[in-house]
């Protein structure tokens, strides 16, 4: 097992040298989003955000200080509050019923 970890390791190192040396395809890089931001354009605390979003406030709380960050849908949710806060919430509000 420790031989594959290493093996492993190794693998990703080279990998990441490679990324570094311009070699791109393969290789998918996620620009980080800024909750604070988004949540900061709502004037929203986050417990509201998070409600109207249908998510725990311990999840935004765990994006909004790095600890965990949106990925799939959340992160298309994200850009969409981004984007037209008002739609998205409109939108939002539709399917909660």
């Amino acid at each position: 097992m420790i031989k594959d970890d290493f093996a492993s390791l190794q693998r990703g190192l080279a990998q990441v040298a490679d990324y570094k040396a311009g070699a791109r395809i393969g290789y998918t890089v996620h620009a980080p989003v800024d909750i604070k931001a988004i949540r900061a354009k709502t004037k929203l605390t986050q417990a509201a955000f998070a409600r109207k979003l249908h998510i725990s406030a311990a999840t935004l709380r765990d994006w909004e200080q790095g600890r965990r960050m949106p990925e799939g849908p959340a992160r298309t949710l994200l850009g969409m509050v981004d984007a037209d806060p008002d739609a998205a919430f409109q939108l939002l509000a539709k399917i909660a019923a």
